[in-house]
């Protein structure tokens, strides 16, 4: 997605709807997570954006896979990530965009999340098993820090706001070392 102009993207994004990227995976429950973002869409004026990340196989890998179409294989490995979560917004009737990306993890989330100018990474839950949530608040924690290291100003959650873990506005915190 190439990046917008900012008199073009004040045209189709207006300044009162925020973008929340939403990192889809198979970790998450797409029950509790769509309530996170029901919730946040009840709440504030947001536009969802639901990513599913494919990462490409080595090149060791891909060279026994010479017949294969890779991307066509990965982009519908992506859409059938999204289908369980997209079933459960379509149901709460939350209107949201999907996106298969494959590339590296963490730079094409970052990338995308600049190219869209969102304002919150979701990774969303999983109250049901302790392994699956540990695995989400450590892909949240990889997340944060890439975007710290690399200078970019978006907060990342696990959960959205009013849960146990508040949001990190990574803004503020890089001007707060405390």
């Amino acid at each position: 997605m190439a990046a917008i102009s900012p008199r073009t993207h004040l045209a189709h994004f207006p300044a009162a709807v925020k973008n929340v990227l939403v990192i889809v995976s198979e970790l998450q429950d797409p029950r509790a997570t769509a309530a996170i973002l029901a919730t946040m869409h009840a709440r504030e004026s947001v536009r969802l954006h639901l990513l599913a990340m494919e990462t490409p196989p080595s090149g060791y890998a891909r060279s026994f896979l010479g017949a294969v179409d890779l991307r066509t294989l990965q982009h519908g490995i992506g859409l059938k990530t999204l289908a369980p979560l997209r079933s459960e917004l379509d149901a709460a009737q939350v209107p949201y965009r999907f996106h298969v990306e494959i590339g590296p993890w963490l730079a094409t989330i970052a990338r995308y999340a600049a190219d869209i100018g969102c304002t919150r990474i979701v990774l969303g839950d999983n109250p049901a098993s302790i392994v699956r949530k540990l695995a989400l608040r450590h892909d949240c924690w990889r997340i944060k820090s890439y975007l710290r290291r690399s200078g970019r100003d978006c907060a990342v959650v696990q959960r959205g706001e009013g849960t146990r873990h508040p949001v990190v506005d990574l803004a503020r915190k890089a001007s707060h070392p405390n």
